[in-house]
């Protein structure tokens, strides 16, 4: 049986025992890496959209009780579909200039591109909604 220690980005720290070390190893680090950009400016989301046929936009805020809601979800269709979307994160406070250009008014807002096409946007924490809209995105 061996320990380890898995520390994530907020700094908090847990000890983790078991037979198999290896195998639950991998299986923590899926869970805190996702497929999920961050874009930081308003050139990476511009190129962000040009380089990806599919893709979608999730504006976020540190300070918003839905956001931290959702990410997880976020992240974890993320896995699900990286083979046929990309899926990039904005925070609004970092990057106002594109929540501008996107006329975002709420946080979360997730915001659908088929190409460089804006296909569907909608805000709200509603997981269903937002998997309904990947699905649509990923038959076009």
């Amino acid at each position: 049986m061996s320990s380890f220690l898995l520390r994530s980005t907020g700094g908090l720290a847990a000890r983790a025992t078991t037979p198999h070390s290896t195998t639950f190893q991998n299986m923590m680090a899926r869970r805190f890496l996702s497929s999920v950009i961050t874009l930081s400016d308003e050139d990476a989301v511009e190129k962000f959209r040009m380089l990806n046929g599919k893709s979608i936009l999730y504006f976020t805020a540190s300070w918003c009780p839905p956001c931290k809601q959702i990410k997880p979800i976020y992240e974890d269709l993320s896995d699900k579909y990286k083979d046929k979307v990309a899926f990039g994160k904005v925070d609004v406070d970092e990057n106002d200039g594109a929540a501008m250009d996107f006329e975002i008014q709420a946080v979360p807002t997730f915001v659908v591109f088929h190409g460089e096409t804006a296909i569907h946007k909608f805000s709200g924490a509603d997981p269903n909604k937002l998997e309904s809209m990947i699905q649509d995105l990923e038959s076009r």
